[in-house]
């Protein structure tokens, strides 16, 4: 599904799946800050949240960056 070049935007369930979170998890962290995590926000298009992969791609790439950085060698 992230890797999907034909998906633009997935719902909060289906993003707390790719995150390996509960989806209570993900509707509370939106509920609380309108993010699912720092730097994706949650969109609402007419009754839907959704959630955009390319936002979700970047701030999973950033997230792996930083702990690549504190592990040690």
């Amino acid at each position: 599904m992230l890797n999907d070049p034909n998906r633009v935007c997935v719902s909060i369930s289906q993003a707390a799946q790719i995150l390996g979170v509960a989806k209570s998890t993900a509707h509370l962290a939106y509920k609380k800050t309108g993010c699912l995590i720092d730097g994706v926000p949650v969109m609402r298009v007419g009754a839907r949240l959704v959630v955009s992969l390319g936002a979700l791609r970047t701030a999973l790439a950033h997230m792996e960056s930083a702990e690549a950085e504190r592990a040690p060698f």
